[in-house]
């Protein structure tokens, strides 16, 4: 009994350090993986502005609000012009605050301009924005948004081309008064300079019609950015949406 306890000891000594050993890694892993992951505030106003039937203009403001600056780290400027004319092929129009939602097909040109604030370590930015949205009307108001978008982009002069594909699915929910648009997306960006995938964004969330020009959007998304620091952006967003007839 006497010899046996020191080497339970020994076990139990051994035991306990590749417990400590493990919980040092981990604890390593995590707090490397924490500091390759920021947190980011989004903030828009979209302005729409109807010319006619198939086409408006869309007015964009934008910031952005970082965790580690606590403070505003730049905004965004744009203006676009939209056209929608193509309506589904098999389903009829049904009427949404957004006119876009019940075409088959809507194209954008614009510009935007972006400049940034308080040392965020961004570049001023011009891009010209090029974009193809297609839908797929399905069953109960649920849609299959596919979108295509060039962004020909310049950083202080510097091309940097890019091209995106979003994948989305949304529903419109309606009781009496109350009419909510939950929605689902993923998005992967391609370099246009590196030829090579290098971003992908998956986001949730939901659009609340408050009045029949005013639409209040909330939404949590999730950036994974290859070969960048901080590789991961955990990103809570609101938007306010303006229709004006």
């Amino acid at each position: 009994m006497d010899e046996g306890r020191p080497i339970m000891t020994q076990n139990l000594c051994n035991q306990f350090n590749r417990i400590l050993l493990g919980t040092i890694v981990l604890a390593t892993s995590l707090a490397a993986q924490s500091s390759d992951t920021t947190s980011e505030a989004w903030q828009k106003l979209k302005v729409f502005v109807k010319l006619n039937e198939n086409t408006r203009l869309y007015g964009l403001y934008s910031a952005t609000k970082q965790e580690d600056l606590g403070a505003y780290a730049d905004g965004q400027t744009g203006l676009h012009i939209d056209f929608y004319g193509v309506r589904p092929l098999w389903r009829p129009p049904i009427e949404y605050v957004d006119k876009s939602k019940s075409k088959f097909l809507m194209l954008r040109a614009g510009y935007l301009y972006s400049r940034p604030k308080n040392n965020s370590g961004s570049q001023t930015e011009n891009m010209v924005d090029l974009e193809a949205t297609a839908r797929a009307h399905l069953w109960s108001e649920l849609q299959l948004i596919e979108r295509n978008r060039f962004d020909l982009r310049w950083e202080d002069g510097a091309p940097r081309h890019r091209y995106r594909n979003r994948l989305k699915v949304e529903r419109r929910f309606r009781k009496g008064k109350l009419e909510l648009t939950p929605y689902a997306y993923g998005e992967v960006f391609y370099d246009l300079r590196k030829l090579e995938w290098n971003r992908f964004r998956y986001a949730a969330g939901s659009e609340w019609t408050v009045q029949k020009w005013l639409v209040l959007e909330g939404y949590y998304l999730r950036q994974n950015t290859w070969g960048s620091k901080p590789q991961f952006v955990n990103v809570l967003g609101v938007t306010l949406q303006v229709y004006i007839r």
